[in-house]
C-alpha cells in the first residue's frame, strides 16, 4: 500500500461516518415510532436494530483516526499539550449548549420525558462518569473522553502505551469474560476502564498501526473476511443465537474494521460537495441533534397507522437531523472552534 496523506484518504472515511450517522438516526428514530405510535415492521426493525451498531463503527473510527492524527507529532513542541487542547475544544464545544439546554429541560420539565433515567448533573456538565447525562446519547463521549485521556500515554512513551494497549485488553477480557464478579459494577470509573466498548477503540488503534506501519493484507483475503463476519453477524441475527457477552458487537466491530480498511485501499478523491462528504463533516453535529430532535417531530406528529406515513416520518427526521446538524456545524464545529483556536494559536 502506497504512503498517503490524512487528507488522501480520510474522504471515503467522512463517507463512512454519514453513512453510519444515518445509521444511528435510523435506530433511534425507529424505537420513537414504536415508542409514540406503536409502529411496528419487521423490515423497519431489522434496519432499526443494525443501526445501533453505528455507535461501534464510530468507536472504531476514533481510535483510528485520533492515531493517525497523532503520528507525526509525536516529539514536537508542546505535542501533548496541544493535542489535550485540541480533543478538549473539539468535544466540548459542540456538546456544550446542547448538554447544557438539555440538562435544564430535564430539570424543569421532566414531565416530560420518556423515560424514567436519573440524570447526572456531574456527567451533563463535564462527561465525567458518575450517571446518565441529560443528553441520552452523550454517553458515548464519556467512553471518547475516556480513551483521549488515556492515549496521551502514547505521547510520553510510545513504547509503555503499546505495552499498556496489551494489558488493558487482557483486563477487560479477563473481567468481563472470566472472572466477571470481582469488580464493584456501581463504580462509575471501572464500569467505563473495564468497559468492552475500549476493545472497539483498541481495534481502530490497531488499524491505524497497520496502515503507519504499510503492513499489506491481501484483498481477497479482506473481502473473504468481510463475507465471512457479515455472514455471522447475519446468522446470529437470524436465529437470535448469542454465544458470549457482547458478541454480536465484537463481529460487527470486525467487519467495521475491514470495511475502513478496504475505504483506504481503494482509495479515491471525492467531491467535497458531495451529499455524503457534507453529512460526514457534520457527523458530530449530526449526532448532538439528533435525538431530542427526532423524539419531539415524532412526538408532536398526529397518529401514525400506515407502513407509509411511517417511511415518510422516517425521511423527514432524517433530513431535518441533516439540516439542523449541519447548520449546528456550520456554527459550533468550524467557525466558534477555529476562532477559539486562533485565539490559542493552535
Amino acid at each position: 500500500m502506497e504512503t498517503k496523506s490524512k487528507a488522501h484518504y480520510f474522504d471515503q472515511i467522512q463517507v463512512l461516518r454519514g453513512v453510519a450517522a444515518i445509521m444511528v438516526v435510523f435506530h433511534h428514530s425507529i424505537g420513537s415510532l414504536k415508542y409514540y405510535h406503536q409502529i411496528s415492521n419487521p423490515f423497519l426493525d431489522l434496519i432499526g436494530f443494525v443501526g445501533r451498531f453505528g455507535v461501534d463503527f464510530f468507536f472504531v473510527l476514533s481510535g483510528f483516526i485520533i492515531t493517525i492524527s497523532a503520528n507525526g507529532k509525536y516529539g514536537t513542541s508542546n505535542s501533548l499539550k496541544n493535542y489535550i487542547i485540541n480533543r478538549v475544544i473539539r468535544i466540548y464545544i459542540p456538546y456544550l449548549p446542547i448538554g447544557i439546554v438539555m440538562f435544564l429541560l430535564c430539570h424543569f420539565l421532566s414531565q416530560y420525558s420518556n423515560g424514567n433515567r436519573l440524570i447526572s448533573t456531574l456527567t451533563s456538565l463535564t462527561l465525567i462518569p458518575d450517571g446518565n447525562p441529560a443528553l441520552s446519547v452523550a454517553w458515548t463521549l464519556t467512553f471518547e473522553m475516556f480513551f483521549y485521556i488515556v492515549f496521551c500515554i502514547s505521547f510520553l512513551s510510545k513504547k509503555a502505551w503499546n505495552y499498556f494497549v496489551v494489558f488493558w485488553c487482557v483486563i477487560i477480557i479477563y473481567f468481563n469474560y472470566i472472572e466477571t464478579n470481582l469488580f464493584n459494577q456501581q463504580n462509575s470509573f471501572m464500569k467505563i476502564l473495564l468497559s468492552t466498548y475500549n476493545l472497539e477503540f483498541i481495534l481502530g488503534y490497531t488499524l491505524a498501526c497497520l496502515i503507519i506501519t504499510k503492513v499489506k493484507i491481501k484483498p481477497i483475503f479482506l473481502w473473504f473476511s468481510l463475507l465471512l463476519f457479515l455472514s455471522i453477524f447475519i446468522f446470529l441475527k437470524l436465529k437470535k443465537i448469542g454465544y458470549f457477552y457482547f458478541d454480536l458487537n465484537l463481529i460487527f466491530v470486525c467487519v467495521s474494521f475491514i470495511i475502513i480498511y478496504i475505504s483506504i485501499l481503494y482509495d479515491k478523491k471525492l467531491n467535497k460537495k458531495a451529499i455524503m462528504m457534507l453529512i460526514g463533516n457534520a457527523t458530530y453535529s449530526i449526532y448532538l441533534v439528533h435525538n431530542p430532535l427526532q423524539m419531539i417531530v415524532i412526538r408532536m406528529l398526529p397518529k401514525i397507522n400506515s407502513q407509509i406515513s411511517s417511511v415518510l416520518t422516517l425521511l423527514l427526521v432524517i433530513l431535518l437531523s441533516v439540516g439542523v446538524g449541519y447548520l449546528y456545524s456550520f456554527i459550533f464545529e468550524k467557525n466558534l472552534i477555529s476562532i477559539i483556536k486562533a485565539k490559542l494559536s493552535l
